[in-house]
């Protein structure tokens, strides 16, 4: 995943006897200290003498011992889905480096983890987060689930000093989950914690307790990486000197400027085309011609994992088969709902109601246009990716400037055998796997990194140290800095600039490619809950998402990244009155065969992978009542559990007609319900014809929309689902049932809450949601 920061630095595999070279601007590692010259002992009281020059003797064996024991290097992993907890774990680094700590950070799958031992690894911070609710994010999710086997002996990881940071949703079941099983299962392998680990909660903001939890990380650390025998104050984490920045004497004026981190990548040229060959060239999609669009080679089209097991890595190139509009106004552009189905025949997935998929999103094509001009890229260039000290011993690997792309290593022989080893690792194995190098410029920008999210703190570090107007530069540095953070709360996280859009207000701002790719986030899949079961379409995926547009005070419109993309990718399939632009329904046909020389049309294909979704799923008992809540496309899911439900009780019948009283959920059926709220009854009543059939079949026994009536029938022993938006609408549905429970059943509030927390543990009251 990527990592922000400038210069040259320590590669990703265990790092060379020779130190790298400090990054430009950036602090050099403090040298460790040379024991002084033995001085002559000056002449000693006969009484007591030969005890004296004895302790004398000691003290300066255990200086020369202790300079000639280096201090242990840090490792700090990462497990980030959206960017913050990989933004935090660099920060890290980078302080620690600055205050004399050497170390290495990565994602967890970067690292590995046949790499986690005590050799590798004798002082380990981790940051990590979940996704979903309890899931590792992709760039830790093979590491992750290789540390959670059972089969590792006790005490594998003895010798290993840890400590982490946990960020999490208390909106979610499962909060934490991630962070306090990685904590858990290193204790249980015998490694020892350093100092204790923390948590926030991204509901009430993560500042706070991440400030506090650093204060007393600090000095313990210094304890942690001291040698042993040695104290912390014998450390060189305890001698160097803490400037204010890392960077050089701009910074000095501002308060809580961080450091530089160090880029931990270098770009490797390649003659254009060699990646492709190598590949084995693109295979034929129908893409719009107004869109860019990452071909999948031939090999990733033909992928099948024979357990159905996909990944942001290695995911399933799934054809559309069908794109229907859900709200009937073409005039309000605000509220586009669209409804995509996918073929995943042949895939190995065993998909449920509940579970999502994972679509691999891409920037905008004009935003990637216009940030390859004011860079001065060549976004046809090809690069591979190497760690920064491994390219730097290679012969000649030029990196891409201002003034475009290319270099004399683009035919290096030392090089393009190096890349070559390097493309035939794994993606996940590599540094920077999301790029998928090698890969064009073009390409990275376009499906690697995100453009357009808000800059984290990092990124405006490495933009502040490439400006050459000084007024510039302190700008950057003082968004960045602790004085900063109203302004950065203002022009950043309110403003909601990209990257593009802060480069214009700082037109002397050039950074290096290499630093800004190893800097910005990765793009991250995005998630969707899956609309159908498989019982009623096997072969079949279907997922509705809203096309997301806003408005921004300082820059215009906005469009969602991924829904725009998917929008305009899928309109031409649309059917349905809200067809966009004029788009028809065979526009993609039209295009595929234009494309390939007036032949049938290859599909557009999507690259997918699933996501289980855990607790959130219909009950296997039909017996069991059912209370869905879904307002907007939250209710999306729901129609999967209500085909689930209905082909239950189709199969229940068949079998108690033939005399087996056996089936799915043998037994009564429990009354299901589905709470839905929309804007207007005649636009974006979601599905109104599925629901409405649901209704009249009894599969659905009431369906309760924002303008019905509710009814004063009490149902009792209900498993209750909520999904949908988790910053209002989530908490707002959890507070209202909370209050219907002591209201209604003549509880406290404290009674009430805990009624409902013992509700989540039987499963009988399941979220999904997102922020």
């Amino acid at each position: 995943m990527p990592a922000e920061g400038d210069g040259k630095v320590q590669a990703s595999v265990p790092a060379p006897a020779a130190p790298a070279a400090p990054a430009a601007g950036a602090a050099a590692p403090a040298a460790a200290a040379k024991p002084p010259p033995a001085a002559a002992p000056g002449p000693v009281a006969a009484t007591g003498g030969a005890a004296i020059l004895a302790r004398l003797r000691a003290q300066r064996a255990a200086k020369a011992a202790s300079a000639q024991a280096p201090a242990k290097e840090i490792v700090v992993l990462y497990a980030s889905q959206t960017g913050t907890a990989q933004e935090i774990a660099k920060n890290i680094q980078a302080e620690a480096e600055q205050k004399g700590v050497k170390g290495r950070v990565l994602s967890m799958n970067e690292f590995g983890f046949d790499n986690l031992n005590a050799k590798e690894a004798p002082v380990l911070v981790y940051v990590a987060s979940s996704t979903g609710d309890g899931d590792s994010p992709d760039n830790s999710a093979k590491f992750y689930a290789t540390l959670r086997r059972k089969s590792h002996p006790e005490g594998m990881l003895k010798g290993i000093a840890f400590t982490g940071f946990g960020l999490g949703d208390s909106n979610y079941t499962r909060y934490q989950y991630v962070p306090r099983a990685v904590r858990q299962r290193l204790l249980d392998l015998g490694a020892a914690e350093f100092y204790p680990a923390g948590e926030a909660d991204e509901v009430d903001g993560i500042e706070e307790g991440l400030d506090k939890w650093l204060e007393g990380l600090w000095p313990a650390l210094k304890t942690a990486v001291a040698p042993e025998g040695a104290s912390a104050a014998d450390t060189p984490a305890a001698e160097a000197a803490v400037a204010p920045g890392a960077g050089g004497a701009a910074e000095a004026e501002l308060a809580g400027v961080p450091p530089l981190p160090r880029c931990r990548v270098r770009l490797v040229w390649q003659e254009r085309g060699a990646a492709a060959a190598a590949e084995g060239g693109a295979a034929a999609v129908s893409v719009p011609p107004q869109l860019e669009f990452r071909t999948p080679t031939a090999a990733e089209l033909a992928y099948r994992d024979p357990e159905g097991h996909y990944s942001a890595e290695q995911p399933f190139w799934a054809p559309v088969t069908e794109a229907r509009w859900l709200i009937t106004d073409k005039s309000d552009a605000d509220r586009q709902v669209l409804h995509v189905e996918l073929d995943v025949a042949g895939s190995g997935m065993a998909f449920a109601p509940g579970d999502a998929i994972g679509v691999l999103p891409q920037n905008d094509a004009c935003l990637v246009a216009a940030l390859l001009e004011r860079l001065g890229l060549d976004g046809e260039a090809m690069f591979d990716v190497q760690p920064a000290e491994e390219a730097a011993a290679a012969a000649g690997g030029g990196n891409v400037g201002a003034g475009g792309a290319g270099g004399s290593g683009a035919g290096d022989a030392a090089a393009a055998v190096s890349s070559a080893a390097a493309s035939t690792q794994h993606h996940s194995d590599r540094l920077l796997p999301h790029l998928r190098a090698p890969c064009s410029v073009r390409a990275a920008l376009t499906a690697g990194v995100d453009l357009a999210a808000p800059p984290h703190k990092s990124l405006l570090r490495l933009l502040g140290e490439h400006c050459a107007e000084p007024a510039e530069r302190r700008r950057l540095l003082h968004l960045c800095s602790r004085d900063g953070r109203d302004a950065y709360a203002a022009d950043i996280l309110a403003a909601r600039p990209t990257l593009l859009d802060l480069l214009k207000q700082f037109p002397s701002c050039r950074p290096p490619l290499d630093a800004l790719l190893d800097a910005l986030p990765p793009l991250a899949a995005r998630m969707y809950s899956l609309t159908n079961s498989p019982l009623a379409t096997p072969e079949k995926v279907q997922v509705a998402f809203t096309v997301v547009r806003y408005s921004t005070e300082r820059f215009g419109e906005r469009q969602g990244v991924a829904t725009s993309w998917l929008n305009a990718l899928c309109a031409p399939l649309a059917s349905g009155p809200a067809a966009v632009d004029g788009t028809a329904a065979n526009g993609a046909a039209a295009n595929g065969a234009a494309a390939n020389g007036g032949s049938a049309a290859a599909p557009i294909r999507l690259p997918i992978f699933l996501r289980r979704g855990g607790a959130f799923g219909p009950p296997d008992l039909l017996a069991t009542p059912l209370l869905m809540i879904g307002p907007g496309t939250g209710v999306a899911p729901f129609r999967g559990f209500l085909q689930h439900r209905r082909a239950q009780a189709a199969a229940q019948a068949q079998a108690q007609e033939g005399g087996s009283g056996e089936g799915a959920g043998a037994g009564s059926k429990g009354a299901a319900w589905l709470f839905f709220g929309c804007r207007r009854e005649d636009q974006d009543f979601l599905y109104r014809e599925d629901l409405q059939g649901f209704v009249a079949d009894g599969t659905l026994d009431r369906l309760c929309v924002a303008f019905s009536r509710a009814q004063a029938h009490k149902v009792q022993g209900a498993r209750v689902y909520v999904c949908g938006d988790g910053a209002a609408m989530a908490k707002d549905v959890h507070a209202c049932l909370q209050s219907i429970l002591a209201q209604q059943g003549g509880q406290s509030e404290a009674e009430a809450a805990e009624q409902l927390a013992e509700m989540t543990r039987q499963g009988r009251y399941v979220r999904d949601i997102w922020s």
